[in-house]
């Protein structure tokens, strides 16, 4: 397994328009031990915090489940957060949150958010984070690196609402996202990448109109281990969201993309590609997760 990048646990950082913020970490290292998955390697700092991890699927004993948590109210301007998963040969986890996030106004100092998943050999991540709740005023950068050993299959969500709380018309400033995902072999498989305003998306002349929820699911990994496109169109059919499904490129997997009225709408999406991936990885259907 590759080793888990050290960095310095600093007290803050100081973003581009010199305002100090958090700097977080969350790494976690997951081994198989025989029938099960099992924790090794840990490092939490606040503001994250994590229980241990739960073996919520009877007919699925390798599969461990992992709550991050947050201590705090959210993400605050000029924060720093690194999530770093690490999943040895054959482990197989699901990574959730307890909520949804909120970003808060960042006032000209945008928050960074870092994923780095490496997954060895046959192993299976799902990341399910409930949505990123864009307040009035939000930045937000976000990164996710992921490193696909052979077999290897992960699940990702990327979701976010644009809310406010006054109904003022007001919206987020800025909301970046970047991802890549590379073979084991360091081969570039997949690229995604965009960077949006609020008023980018929202009115009659927006992108998403009155919707609220923006939404994308990746399904990386061999085709043989992945749901049939078919289950997908037809987990992605219903009232209060529109959806689409993409093929990626170098056989990498699938992607879904979901624009919703609100988080209840794809709520039932999300949980349905889930249970589909669950099953066609590791062979059952996954017990409810409860929030």
């Amino acid at each position: 397994m590759s080793a888990i990048r050290p960095v310095p646990a600093t007290a803050g950082s100081e973003s581009a328009a010199g305002i100090t913020g958090r700097t977080g970490r969350f790494d976690l290292a997951f081994h198989r031990v025989g029938a099960t998955t099992r924790l090794g390697a840990q490092f939490v700092s606040y503001p994250f915090h994590m229980t241990r991890p739960f073996a919520l699927d009877a007919a699925l004993p390798e599969f461990a489940t992992v709550y991050q948590q947050s201590a705090s109210g959210g993400v605050y301007r000029g924060d720093r957060m690194e999530t770093r998963i690490a999943l040895g040969r054959e482990a197989a986890v699901h990574l959730t949150t307890q909520s949804a996030t909120i970003a808060h106004d960042a006032r000209g100092s945008a928050a960074r958010l870092a994923t780095i998943l490496d997954l060895e050999d046959g192993a299976y991540l799902a990341m399910t984070p409930d949505p990123l709740v864009l307040f009035p005023g939000a930045a937000v950068e976000t990164t996710t690196e992921v490193r696909l050993g052979d077999g290897a299959v992960a699940c990702l969500t990327e979701a976010f609402v644009v809310h406010d709380p006054r109904a003022a018309g007001a919206t987020f400033a800025r909301l970046a996202s970047a991802t890549t995902v590379r073979a084991a072999s360091n081969r570039l498989l997949f690229a995604d990448r965009f960077d949006l305003a609020g008023t980018d998306l929202l009115g009659p002349q927006g992108a998403i109109g009155a919707r609220r929820l923006v939404a994308t699911h990746l399904l990386l990994g061999p085709k043989e281990r992945l749901p049939e496109p078919t289950a997908l169109i037809a987990a992605t059919t219903g009232e209060g969201f529109v959806a689409g499904l993409l093929d990626l490129p170098n056989a990498a997997g699938f992607a879904v993309r979901v624009v919703a009225d609100d988080a209840i709408a794809e709520r039932a999406v999300a949980a349905a590609i889930f249970r589909l991936s669950v099953r066609a990885a590791l062979g059952a259907d996954p017990a409810p997760r409860r929030k």
